[in-house]
């Protein structure tokens, strides 16, 4: 029983490193939106971080926001065609959204920074 990886996130798609994140915050543009906001750089390839804010207090909170993000992110990422560095920064009120409103959103940031960063 083999299992079929090509939906998931590679370990490389990840950003995991702080100086990575601080320079897209510095260097890159960021969309806000209702349920996530969005910085991104243009890179050699795309690569995400997923955020919550540590307004909200609570971690148990902050890590369901990510895992959110995470989700809808993975299953839209076929829409961001501009290779980018994102990281994606959730809003407290993700939590009454549902997966559907989260993947619209996502494929209209997709579109914003295809439709920006085209040539």
């Amino acid at each position: 029983m083999s299992v079929d990886k090509s939906h998931g996130l590679a370990a490389n798609e990840i950003i995991r490193r702080p100086q990575e994140i601080s320079a897209i915050f510095q260097n890159g543009r960021f969309y806000r939106g209702r349920w996530f906001d969005v910085a991104y750089t243009v890179g050699a390839s795309r690569q995400v971080a997923f955020a919550a804010t540590k307004r909200i207090r609570k971690a148990v909170a902050r890590n369901r926001i990510k895992r959110l993000l995470r989700e809808a992110y993975r299953l839209e990422k076929e829409n961001f065609r501009t290779p980018a560095q994102l990281v994606l920064i959730g809003h407290e009120n993700i939590l009454q959204a549902h997966l559907d409103d989260l993947r619209g959103q996502m494929r209209s940031m997709a579109a914003k920074i295809n439709l920006k960063e085209s040539p």
